[in-house]
């Protein structure tokens, strides 16, 4: 088998920190996740329990996608999921998907200007959930859930959107890939039993798609964050609470003091796509400065040639050059003379 990409989450605290790999073989092309650890054994069993916990959720799938052809996104389809090749214990592996993310679509959707578009493949994708999951109105948090997020059954959430049936932490548009005429939910590291608020799902999606990975390329300009999670009736107190939600997971992945994310210390430096663009389109500017300030001084100098003043003054520097020695002191001397007389 020969690796094409792997990536190692040594960043995490000890139980989380596994290699992620892309490798391909025999015709096929397989996603494995290896544990780094001792400790993070029980972290792949975890994913291998959630893949499973997430298909007996899943209403109308194939045991085996290959089985069901699914309609695409946007007619309304339920999700697959990736075919589960091999676990051992210490590795799982899962089918490749290739295809086009809804993060892809949404960053497409953003460069073109096209809103429209934009919210119609968020709208979609809150779709997809509920028809592939279903909700409830009522909640079943469990001592887990509490622990990692850091809420209770007494919290309030609203009633706009209802609960999902299973604590599906990375349900996010890039984890989710259309692919011919299926979609696909790929990369189900987090899933836990219990319930969780559907928009806190929604939420995340929306803040790392916004916050944390295109922000610096201006898309609050082009959609205030604010505006965005209003327009899915998420009140400012119920974004304040969904951050502290996701922060309490974070801790629960990196620790509450982040102490094993060493990588910054080591971090290359990173440009981003529009700072880069700025950069290119200052240096033009600063070469057409350049070029206008040549050609000033070339038609400057023509001008200079061509003035009566300097062909005479090349005439009498002609003289003297043939009237006097070479050395340069004396020929300063009679230059310094010759105008005096003159």
């Amino acid at each position: 088998m020969k690796t094409l990409y792997a990536r190692y989450n040594r960043h995490r605290l000890p139980p989380f920190q596994i290699e992620t790999s892309i490798v391909v073989g025999n015709g096929s092309c397989l996603v494995v996740k290896k544990a780094l650890t001792g400790e993070a054994k029980s972290h792949i069993a975890a994913i291998h329990d959630g893949h499973e916990l997430v298909r007996s959720h899943l209403r109308g799938v194939a045991a085996n996608p290959s089985e069901k052809k699914l309609p695409c996104l946007m007619t309304g389809a339920n999700l697959a999921l990736p075919r589960l090749e091999n676990f051992d214990g210490s590795s799982i592996s899962f089918q490749y998907i290739e295809g086009k993310s809804l993060d892809q679509l949404l960053f497409e959707a953003f460069r073109a200007d096209d809103k429209t578009s934009f919210f119609g493949i968020i709208d979609d994708y809150r779709a997809l959930l509920k028809e592939s999951f279903g909700v409830s109105p009522s909640a079943d948090i469990t001592a887990e859930i509490s622990r990692i997020f850091g809420i209770s059954s007494g919290d309030s959430f609203g009633e706009n959107a209802g609960w999902l049936p299973l604590a599906l932490v990375d349900a996010m548009f890039e984890n989710i890939i259309m692919s011919g005429n299926s979609c696909y939910l790929i990369d189900n590291e987090w899933v836990f039993k219990g319930n969780l608020h559907f928009d806190f799902i929604l939420f995340r999606s929306l803040f790392y798609f916004h916050k944390v990975k295109y922000f610096e390329l201006g898309i609050e300009r082009w959609l205030p964050f604010a505006d965005l999670t209003a327009r899915y009736c998420m009140r400012p107190s119920l974004v304040e609470k969904y951050t502290a939600m996701d922060e309490k997971f974070q801790s629960h992945v990196y620790g509450p003091e982040r102490c094993f994310k060493y990588k910054d210390r080591y971090k290359k430096r990173e440009i981003q796509v529009h700072a880069l663009e700025q950069t290119i389109e200052h240096q033009r500017e600063v070469v057409r400065k350049y070029h206008d300030a040549v050609l000033q001084d070339e038609a400057t100098i023509n001008e200079m040639l061509n003035s009566f003043s300097w062909r005479i003054g090349r005439k009498i520097t002609g003289i003297l050059g043939a009237l006097c020695p070479k050395s340069w002191k004396e020929r300063r001397y009679a230059s310094n003379n010759a105008g005096r007389q003159m």
